[in-house]
């Protein structure tokens, strides 16, 4: 029995043996091609004096490359002289060992109305090394309008803004605050003034202690979201908003007479309950599901018979949500 299921398994048509060696064919080509590839492509190996010569060049790069680096640092060490930094030319900028990009967004910002007032204003420069302008210091010497010098030591009032300076970048010369707003006297933020939560925009909300543009796009995306606000207490729950900030806005926060943008319970799909942030998508499913199978919802109290409406969910709902007939 045996002996004729072997003859059976093993009998093969023409096709068979051909497609076997084959593939016997390519299995020996790809073991043993590498190895052929390679020995025809032998090349000679270097004599023992050439790999010697080429390692002794190798070691004596590093002391090479040292001395050379040494040399350089000897020629590019700036001299050092007196001067004033609101009329130094860019190149003269330069021989101080300032970058060539450093000095001409000192020019630029010169050109603009900017003024070195003491010589610790240095400091406040973006891009200058704090060791190079720690060295530049005690050689600044600024004339005032009646014509006296100062040095390192006289009174500071920089009239800086806190922010390090200019950059010289493409968006502008400064970097935090506009080009209007740098290097000029530190102005008082107007005090806030209270504002509808349903209707203002992003720059009103910027108005406020603590907010600034990117929790102000936080909580106008929030908003929409959800379809307004109901409540000033909601404000609180935009992701990423600290409570110490809401602490110090609420008593700004008001809502005034907007009206809320509701879902029809029965109408809605289920991608549009989902995107909502007090449903998501497994409340959605539930919803759509219920309704399927109950003939739609009779009223919004309804909801309380779903299993993952409890009684503080579903008074963040109600809000949200309406019946159409």
């Amino acid at each position: 029995m045996w002996k004729t299921f072997a003859r059976e398994y093993l009998r093969f048509s023409r096709k068979e043996r051909l497609g076997i060696g084959m593939l016997v064919l390519a299995m020996l080509l790809t073991n043993y091609l590498p190895d052929l590839f390679f020995y025809f492509q032998r090349r000679p190996v270097a004599g023992s004096d050439d790999l010697k010569a080429a390692v002794l060049a190798f070691e004596s790069q590093p002391a090479m490359n040292k001395a050379a680096h040494a040399s350089h640092e000897k020629e590019a060490a700036p001299a050092f002289f007196y001067f004033d930094p609101n009329t130094l030319p860019p190149d003269r900028w330069q021989e101080l060992g300032v970058s060539e990009r450093t000095a001409r967004t000192i020019g630029k910002y010169l050109a603009k109305g900017g003024h070195f007032r003491v010589a610790a204003d240095l400091e406040k420069v973006y891009g200058l090394p704090p060791a190079l302008c720690a060295q530049l210091i005690p050689y600044v010497r600024i004339k005032d309008n009646r014509g006296f010098t100062s040095g390192r030591g006289f009174p500071h009032d920089s009239g800086f803004t806190g922010h390090r300076g200019f950059t010289g970048d493409q968006s502008g010369y400064y970097r935090g605050n506009t080009p209007d707003a740098s290097f000029t006297r530190y102005r008082k933020k107007e005090p806030p003034v209270a504002i509808d939560i349903n209707v203002s925009d992003s720059t009103v909300w910027q108005s406020l202690p603590g907010i600034g543009p990117g929790f102000a796009r936080r909580i106008i995306a929030f908003r929409e979201r959800l379809g307004g606000f109901y409540a000033v207490e909601q404000v609180a729950e935009c992701y990423g908003l600290p409570d110490s900030v809401f602490q110090k806005i609420q008593p700004f926060l008001q809502i005034g007479s907007s009206s809320l943008k509701k879902l029809d319970l029965n109408g809605s799909d289920e991608k549009s309950l989902a995107a909502h942030p007090y449903i998501r998508y497994k409340l959605a499913r539930l919803i759509v599901q219920y309704r399927s199978s109950h003939a739609g919802f009779k009223e919004v109290s309804d909801l309380r018979s779903l299993p993952l409406v409890d009684e503080i969910i579903y008074r963040k709902i109600e809000h949200y949500i309406e019946i159409k007939y």
